[in-house]
């Protein structure tokens, strides 16, 4: 028997007794102790369920918010809604050929770059480019040949987010951290590319909250154009992993899933943050690049794969698709047109994998059943008929993009 309740059942016992006509001495006081303390440990119990610790990252004090949702088992992003991104092309902005050639590409997504692929004194005509492009494109549209269907980015320039105190103004207000960033977050702010939804890659970011700073500042400008009254399209953001502080961190940017819509893994950065060489086999960098893929499969979002140097030679470049699709990457980085074609095409299901699933979804109809089954000589069961219909799935949804994507005549 509990201690704490024996003298609760002596109080009984005095209890009957007394009815019995028996005199029996008992300190009701203990029972009475017991009972107070009972009824104190239940409230106290009840208060610790009510309240609410705050969920805080201890390093950086930021609060962490956990992926709202139902979990669902899908593998892919662009089956739960996001955009296909598959190949992820850079052009210097600096170069008015480079961009019109870039437009006239088949990338899925297509970065105009304003960082490390224009010289400091270039940046300025950079972003003169990019508005007179960006003005052509929401006043006439895109010509015959251009590529439509393309998610339009910009990769903006980058102070190392050393902390969140760069970002503070007066009044605890938000500012860019350098002129070249807030030069750089004007492009955001023009009507014209409110109208093309342009988006964010931010480069070197080692926290969430640079995300969420960029964000903020880029709506603060635009609210200062747009009529109040009108809804702001919310602006996507793609964050880079460059450092080995930023693959540390890469939980952090889970629990903020919401802040951003992909992620990019730069492989030169990164190597340089560790000191270490690229090798052939990648083999010293699959820690990090897997990380990222997990990250991004747990929050929903699109992981992209480093760039291939080796332009010219597109053995090489099939070779670090075939790696990044294992991986579970969905998309490639390309710093040249000529890489595209095989980009797409291996980040996207092989005819042979179409061919495999549409014959066993007529198997399993034919079965009429859930349980598991013989299909070309292996045992197949629900997961498997899952992924069957995932490949489907992302196959139709790749050609009707493909279908649209160019501009064949131009409409009045």
């Amino acid at each position: 028997m509990n201690r704490c309740a024996r003298p609760v059942v002596r109080l009984a016992t005095a209890i009957r007794h007394a009815s019995q006509g028996t005199r029996t001495y008992v300190d009701s006081s203990l029972a009475e102790n017991v009972k107070t303390d009972l009824k104190n440990v239940k409230k106290n119990s009840k208060k610790q369920k009510r309240s609410k610790v705050p969920r805080k990252n201890p390093i950086t004090g930021e609060p962490i918010e956990p992926p709202s949702g139902k979990v669902e088992i899908k593998g892919h992003s662009v089956l739960l809604g996001a955009r296909l991104r598959r190949s992820f092309l850079y052009v210097p902005a600096h170069n008015e050929r480079f961009l019109e050639k870039a437009l006239k590409s088949a990338a899925d997504c297509i970065v105009f770059d304003l960082e490390d692929g224009v010289a400091p004194s270039e940046k300025k005509q950079a972003r003169k480019n990019l508005k007179n492009l960006w003005e052509r494109l929401a006043t006439e549209g895109y010509r015959i040949g251009e590529n439509q269907g393309a998610d339009l980015c910009l990769r903006i320039n980058h102070e190392g987010w050393l902390g969140p105190k760069q970002w503070e103004g007066p009044s605890k207000t938000i500012q860019a951290p350098s002129l070249e960033i807030d030069q750089d977050l004007d492009l955001l702010a023009l009507r014209s590319v409110l109208k093309l939804g342009v988006n964010v890659v931010a480069p070197k970011v080692n926290f969430p909250y640079d995300i969420r700073n960029i964000r903020e500042l880029v709506l603060q400008k635009q609210k200062a154009v747009v009529d109040p009254s009108r809804q702001i399209k919310r602006l996507e953001m793609i964050p880079t992993i460059e450092t080995a502080l930023a693959t540390l961190n890469l939980g952090l940017f889970h629990s903020h899933a919401k802040q951003f819509s992909a992620m990019v893994f730069a492989s030169e950065d990164y190597c340089a943050s560790m000191g270490i060489p690229r090798t052939q086999d990648h083999s010293n960098m699959l820690f990090a690049r897997s990380q990222l893929v997990h990250v991004c499969k747990a929050s929903r979002n699109t992981p992209i794969d480093m760039v291939c140097q080796d332009f010219k030679d597109l053995s090489i470049l099939e070779k670090e698709c075939e790696e990044g699709v294992y991986l579970g990457f969905e998309g490639k980085q390309a710093i040249h047109p000529d890489q595209i074609e095989t980009i797409n095409r291996i980040f996207s299901p092989k005819i042979q994998e179409v061919e495999w699933a549409k014959a066993l979804l007529e198997a399993v109809e034919k079965n009429k059943t859930d349980g598991a089954f013989e299909f070309e000589g292996k045992m197949v069961d629900r997961p498997v008929f899952r992924k069957a219909e995932n490949i489907l799935e992302i196959s139709n949804r790749i050609e009707k993009f493909e279908k649209d994507k160019f501009v064949t005549k131009l409409e009045f």
